[in-house]
């Protein structure tokens, strides 16, 4: 019961690790079937209105000197595992291209045809924004059955992140969802579709039920 109580005072920390945890597991599965570069990836609630970025540097570096990008994703933009994976996705397309020595976004954002290639290849849709190129992304039917074990990891993350007591919830998230328990008494907040599909708790390694 000791560890039920620290999960639950901590709860917005462990909330941020644990999706950043299965942000890395959903990159390390896209990382295996393309080829993408390694990168450290960032779980924030700010990165001044964009949902993501990829850096076209290695600001990381591991204890052996080998360095890293970064794809960061900023929560206030997503309510759905969906939106996230999607935008992996995209950064990934960056990082691929970037990897290959290709060009396809400029200082001022604008995304062209070279990241439309890539970013499609990968699953998503890519829509023209005036002035940003093909810089929105959607996730496609075939993205979504091709990346299928990565997004279920990303929507059972991004569900414990919907965390009542004492969080802060990303804005635009929905506020009518239901409160599920575990065995040990941790408190989830989550959609009814989500809470069909069996989310588990870290802790207890249980089940949550509707409360």
């Amino acid at each position: 019961m000791k560890t039920a109580k620290k999960v639950n005072q901590n709860v917005k920390v462990e909330n941020l690790s644990t999706l950043t945890m299965a942000l890395e597991k959903a990159h390390q599965l896209i990382k295996e079937e393309t080829g993408a570069p390694s990168v450290t990836i960032l779980v924030t609630r700010n990165l001044k209105g964009r949902k993501g970025h990829f850096t076209p540097f290695t600001p990381w570096a591991s204890n052996e000197g080998q360095s890293f990008n970064e794809i960061a994703f900023n929560l206030e933009h997503f309510s759905t595992g969906k939106e996230l994976l999607s935008t992996l996705l995209h950064e990934v397309a960056h990082s691929l291209n970037f990897k290959n020595g290709i060009q396809d976004c400029s200082a001022n954002q604008y995304h062209n045809g070279k990241f439309k290639s890539q970013a499609e290849a990968l699953g998503l849709k890519t829509l023209e924004v005036k002035g940003k190129g093909h810089a929105s992304t959607e996730l496609t039917e075939f993205g979504a059955k091709r990346w299928a074990k990565a997004l279920k990891i990303i929507s059972d993350a991004l569900a414990l992140t919907a965390t009542g007591e004492g969080s802060q919830k990303p804005k635009g998230r929905n506020t009518n969802l239901i409160k599920a328990e575990c065995a040990c008494g941790n408190v989830i907040r989550l959609s009814r579709t989500v809470l069909e599909i069996g989310v588990t708790c870290n802790a207890c390694k249980m089940g949550f039920g509707e409360a």
